[in-house]
Formats: structure tokens, C-alpha cells, sequence
């Protein structure tokens, strides 16, 4: 059989340096979903209406990111309506382009937010679940390889722990402990995906990379993964089409 594999990329927070990520992905034709709330992180700012309909006449994904960034887990029927629902139309007025994939602000969830990211008919949701190379088992609950940022090793376990994980991490074990820094672990993980199949997901903060020096890191990441033969370059949620899909319930009237 075939082995697939697929290279996917999402960026949260909707900062204006997206654009700059925007160019760098653009050039190496690489795909990327861009997760913006309507109110900025910590007060930051977000891209406006013209930046997002630029980001989005460019060929990549805009998915939603809550309104105001808040943890969800926890929160009533009606707050969540405001901070899940809000934010989709809101975006999907700027764009003009449908919003289909959200994800939880700080990785924070529960089942009252899966209900309602799948009913307020978004078709998946990505989370902040590292070190794995698949799709998942729920399309609400998309993980993701690696975060473009230096995380300790230590960091890593944890994740993995916390967020049920423990095979990626018996699987990567080896390729943790051995190297240098989060690029040698993005290439490693991505040879392990070429090799056996699977899906490499990257995902970043702009405000991060920019506060942390790291765009000559995440530079040569990308040209390393991109340009492959063989090799799937699709957004996040043609990633959920490729592996649900169905959508898993009809929206919930306003």
C-alpha cells in the first residue's frame, strides 16, 4: 500500500508579523492555516480585515481562534457561543470565505467545547498535542509534531503525558533525546514521516518567533521540508477532509 505522507502547517494569534510567515511559506509554496482571534493575545494587536483578506487571496487557510482568547474549558453554553460562534462569523464577514477549522486558545478544552466547535459547524479543531505524525483519532482533536520554539526536553514529556500521548513519545523517545535543538527534532520527525508515512505538523506564534530570534531556525525548516517528491502540502483542514471526510453533525441554528 501506498504510504502518504503530508506536510501541514498552523500559526495561532493572528499577529501582523503573519504576514511575514505568509511570504516565507508563500515562496517555498508550503501550505499554512492561520488561527486569529478577534481580540489579540495579552492585548497584542491582530490582522485587520484587509490583512486577512491579503492572507487569504494568497491561497492559505484562515481558521478561527475564540474572540477573545480565552481558555474555554469551563466556560457556559452562552459564553461559548459568543467566544466560538462570534468569532466564525466575524471572520467569515472580513474574508468572505467560509471559516472551517478552529482551534482552542492555550490548548485548553473539554466536552463542552468539542460540542460546541462541532456544533456551531466548523469541520475539525486543532490542539496543542505534540511529537505526533498522524491526524489523530478525532477530527476535533487534530494534533500537531512541533511547535517552533525551543522547548526543553523535559517540556516535551510532559505534553506528551498530559495530553494521552504516551505512544509518540515512547515513539520519538530516541530522536528527543539526542538532539541538539527543536530544528534537528523537526527534521528528524520529518525523515521519520517521508520514511514510514504520516502527517508532519508544524505550528507557531509570529510574535514568539520574533521575540525569541527565531526566523533563521524556522528558515531551514522549511526549506527542508519543502520541495519533496511524493509529498502532500495541504492545510489543516483539507487534512481533515483527507481523513474525516464527513462532518460529524449539522450546525446548531443561531
Amino acid at each position: 500500500m501506498h504510504k502518504q505522507v503530508i506536510v501541514t502547517t498552523s500559526w495561532d494569534d493572528g499577529d501582523p508579523l503573519d504576514l511575514r510567515l505568509a511570504e516565507m511559506l508563500r515562496r517555498r509554496g508550503l501550505p499554512g492555516t492561520f488561527y486569529v482571534p478577534i481580540i489579540g493575545y495579552l492585548g497584542r494587536k491582530t490582522l485587520k480585515a484587509p490583512d486577512l483578506r491579503e492572507v487569504a487571496a494568497q491561497g492559505f487557510e484562515i481558521g478561527a481562534h475564540s474572540y477573545s482568547h480565552r481558555s474555554l474549558r469551563g466556560l457556559q453554553d452562552f459564553e461559548l457561543k459568543h467566544e466560538v460562534r462570534r468569532c466564525r462569523c466575524l471572520l467569515e464577514d472580513a474574508t468572505a470565505r467560509p471559516v472551517a477549522m478552529f482551534c482552542y486558545p492555550n490548548g485548553h478544552y473539554d466536552a463542552a467545547t468539542l460540542n460546541a466547535v462541532r456544533g456551531y459547524g466548523y469541520l475539525g479543531a486543532r490542539t496543542t498535542r505534540m511529537l505526533r505524525t498522524d491526524a489523530g483519532e478525532n477530527q476535533f482533536e487534530i494534533p500537531i509534531t512541533l511547535q517552533v520554539f525551543p522547548h526543553p526536553q523535559l517540556s516535551y514529556v510532559k505534553n506528551a503525558i498530559k495530553g494521552g500521548n504516551v505512544s509518540s513519545l515512547l515513539l520519538h523517545s530516541a530522536r528527543l533525546l539526542s538532539v541538539k535543538d527543536w530544528i534537528e527534532l523537526g527534521t528528524r520527525t520529518f525523515d521519520h514521516v517521508l520514511r514510514y508515512g504520516g502527517v508532519w505538523h508544524l505550528y507557531g506564534h509570529s510574535w514568539e518567533i520574533e521575540d525569541h530570534r527565531l526566523w533563521a531556525g524556522l528558515n531551514t525548516l522549511l526549506d527542508y521540508v519543502s520541495h519533496r517528491d511524493g509529498v502532500q502540502y495541504l492545510n489543516n483542514n483539507q487534512v481533515v477532509q483527507t481523513f474525516y471526510p464527513q462532518p460529524s453533525a449539522d450546525p446548531v441554528a443561531a
